[in-house]
C-alpha cells in the first residue's frame, strides 16, 4: 500500500510512541521532533496515545513540549486521558473489584505472571525475566514481588500486563477472550506483552472523547501506530497509516503504510507530506 494522503482537512494527530514515534533506542529522533513542532506551530494538535503510564509517557511529551499549552494525552492504552495544561486527569477507566480478582486467579491457575502499575514502580505476582525489560523500557524505578495483589494492593488498576513467551501469549489471549468475553479488552502490545483493560478502554474511544470535547470529526484526524493496540484508534481516525515495522493486522486496516520504519523517521515521512498538502 502506497502513501496516499487527502490533507486538505487535517485538524488533529494522533500518534503511538513505541515503534511508531520512538526508535529502538527510546528516542525521538530530530526529524519527527521537528515534523510534530512545525504541525502545531500550524495549529494542528499532536496527541500523543500509548500503552504506558501518564507518568512514563511524560518524559516523551516533554522532550515535544507539549506541556506549553492546553492539549490531551492518552494513557494506558485509553484507560486515561489527560490535558496537559493544566494537568490533570479528565477519564480514568479501572478494572473492578470482582473482575479484578477473577483475572488474578485465571493466570494464577495458568502459572503466568500479573504486572500492575504505580508511578514510579512495577509490581509483580511471580518472578519472571521480562518484568525487568518492562521496567527499561518504561523508566521505571524498579519491579516489586507481591504475591497477594488480592488482599495488599490498596488500588484498582488501569490495566493488567501479563509478561510471557511470545509463542504461548497468543494462545492465552484467545483463552482470555473466550473466558472473560464482553468484560475485558485483551490483545497483545509486543509480543512479551499481554494487556488486559477494561472493555471501555481502548485507544479509539479515547480519540474519539478527546476528537468530540475538540468538535474534530473523525473524518479530519490522522492516527499513525504499528500494534495490535492501535487499532482502535486507526479504525475511528479518517486518516489512518501504519509504520513499515507494523503488525500484518495493522497494515491490513490502515490507508496507508510508510516507507520508513520507526527507526528512520516514519512519523515525520507522513507529517511532512500532510505539511505539504496544506
Amino acid at each position: 500500500m502506497s502513501l496516499c494522503y487527502d490533507v486538505a482537512m487535517i485538524q488533529l494527530i494522533a500518534l503511538d510512541l513505541d515503534d511508531t514515534l520512538l526508535t529502538s533506542h527510546l528516542e525521538i529522533s530530530p526529524r519527527n521532533q521537528q515534523a510534530i513542532a512545525e504541525a502545531r506551530r500550524r495549529g494542528i494538535p499532536v496527541v500523543l496515545a500509548s500503552g504506558r503510564t501518564p507518568q512514563a509517557m511524560a518524559r516523551f511529551a516533554q522532550w515535544l513540549n507539549l506541556f506549553d499549552r492546553p492539549g490531551h494525552l492518552i494513557s494506558d492504552n485509553g484507560s486515561t486521558i489527560a490535558t496537559t495544561q493544566p494537568q490533570q486527569t479528565l477519564v480514568s477507566h479501572r478494572l473492578n473489584r470482582k473482575l479484578f480478582h477473577e483475572l488474578l486467579a485465571f493466570f494464577r491457575e495458568a502459572d503466568l505472571p500479573v504486572q500492575v502499575y504505580t508511578e514510579t514502580h512495577i509490581l509483580v505476582t511471580k518472578e519472571n525475566p521480562v518484568t525487568e525489560i518492562d521496567v527499561g523500557l518504561g523508566g521505571f524505578t524498579g519491579w516489586t514481588l507481591v504475591t497477594d495483589m488480592e488482599t495488599s494492593l490498596d488500588f484498582l488498576p488501569s490495566k493488567l500486563v501479563v509478561p510471557g513467551d511470545s509463542a504461548r501469549l497468543p494462545v492465552v489471549l484467545a483463552q482470555v477472550r473466550t473466558r472473560f468475553a464482553g468484560r475485558v479488552n485483551a490483545f497483545i502490545s509486543k509480543p512479551i506483552f499481554l494487556e488486559i483493560l477494561p472493555p471501555q478502554a481502548d485507544k479509539g474511544e479515547a480519540l474519539k472523547w478527546v476528537a468530540t470535547s475538540l468538535g474534530i470529526p473523525a473524518a479530519d484526524i490522522l492516527a499513525i501506530g504499528d500494534a495490535a493496540n492501535d487499532l482502535g484508534m486507526l479504525r475511528y481516525a479518517g486518516h489512518s497509516v501504519a509504520m513499515a515495522n507494523a503488525i500484518a493486522e495493522v497494515k491490513a486496516v490502515a490507508k496507508s503504510v510508510t516507507v520508513a520504519d520507526h527507526d528512520h523517521d516514519g512519523v515525520a515521512e507522513v507529517i511532512e507530506s500532510v505539511l505539504k498538502g496544506l
